[in-house]
């Protein structure tokens, strides 16, 4: 007699000839595919410097947003890239590119381009980053930044962030330097050897390429905070704990600080692109508290993603979350603040002073923090 053989239902993991069947192959190649691949990753261009913090904050929206076994639900991938003049252009033009961080003075800079109507039309902001230092070191024999006129000055690789700003920081001081655009590594050799005067970092503090410095024959020039710098910077210090090789024990150097924002592709709202970009900023905004928190970057304590930035357009999934959160947080607070009033009246502790107003702020806060 023959033996029997079962018959096998097309789900089953083997059909009769011994290959998979359909099921089995599908659960085999979840997320393998390339649509399951590019469904939920969205690229984010950072900066050469490895160490950075705009590098170590695209990782650690990594670490945080990264979801799924094989990242179909949510990936965040960190691009190393040239600069952050460079990314704006590259979120404009380079396939694949979704977002980049981007300088707060960027749309000022360019605000004579022939392009600048169609780059304001194709770009929006995300949210503000943390900003980050101008910071001149010239030799020890330079006194000031007035003194680097008519000397050469390197404001760093085309495309980097201090070779797009320091030109505007010169013009406005009407400090009139020859300025080079030289690599830092290369630039610092040439500043030892006398062939430039000063080279320009734009970092935030402490900045790994700053620390490792030696202080002999270095210094740091300071950037006396004017009314020249009202729009788009801000006022900065560097200390000898930020830079102990070029600042003495105890002292510190003026200087000026360029904003920073996460900028996005404008593109339609129906589109599989804005998905994408929408899922990862409702992620982004709706855990940005645990960002905060001992194992990711300090800086993040000195964000604050409402914050508007002049010139620009808010990304329009982000300026959406942001407005229906202002909802969510004042309803609740206007019946609250109902319930909290009918209460000290019907207790008879209702006096009209700022007593009441700060207790309940202080109720709020406190209803805040259990609710979350």
């Amino acid at each position: 007699m023959l033996p029997q053989v079962a018959a096998q239902s097309p789900g089953k993991a083997t059909n009769a000839q011994g290959k998979p069947g359909e099921a089995a192959r599908a659960a085999l190649l979840k997320g393998q595919s390339k649509e399951d691949a590019n469904a939920g990753t969205v690229t984010i261009m950072t900066q050469r410097v490895l160490d950075g913090p705009l590098m170590r904050a695209a990782l650690d929206l990594s670490t945080l947003l990264d979801d799924g076994e094989r990242f179909e639900k949510m990936r965040v991938l960190p691009v190393v890239a040239r600069g952050k003049m460079q990314n704006l252009w590259d979120i404009l033009y380079l396939n694949g590119v979704d977002m980049g961080f981007v300088q707060g003075d960027t749309l000022e800079i360019l605000k004579d381009d022939p392009q600048i109507a169609y780059i304001k039309s194709k770009v929006r902001y995300i949210t503000v980053m943390f900003p980050e230092e101008i910071t001149i070191v010239a030799r020890s024999d330079i006194p000031s930044l007035q003194a680097l006129a008519g000397k050469k000055v390197s404001i760093n690789a085309k495309g980097t962030a201090s070779n797009v700003t320091a030109p505007i920081i010169f013009r406005r001081l009407g400090i009139n330097a020859t300025l080079e655009s030289e690599e830092s590594a290369a630039a610092i050799a040439r500043l030892r050897s006398g062939d430039l005067a000063a080279h320009v970092f734009l970092l935030a503090k402490p900045a790994g390429p700053i620390l490792q410095l030696k202080g002999e024959g270095l210094r740091i020039l300071p950037i006396p905070y004017s009314e020249v710098f009202l729009d788009y910077y801000l006022p900065s210090k560097l200390t000898s704990a930020d830079y102990p090789n070029l600042i003495p024990p105890g002292q510190q150097v003026e200087t000026i600080a360029v904003g920073q924002v996460l900028a996005a592709i404008n593109v339609p709202e129906q589109s599989e692109r804005y998905r994408k970009i929408e899922r990862f900023v409702d992620a982004f905004f709706s855990r940005f508290d645990e960002l905060r928190k001992p194992g990711f970057l300090p800086q993040w304590k000195n964000v604050n993603i409402s914050a508007e930035v002049r010139g620009w357009t808010r990304f329009k999934a982000a300026q959406d979350w942001l407005s229906n959160q202002s909802k969510r947080e004042s309803a609740p607070q206007g019946n609250l603040r109902t319930t909290f009033k009918t209460y000290l009246e019907q207790t008879d502790r209702a006096n009209g002073t700022d007593s009441d107003e700060k207790l309940f702020q202080e109720f709020l806060e406190w209803y805040r923090t259990k609710h979350r």
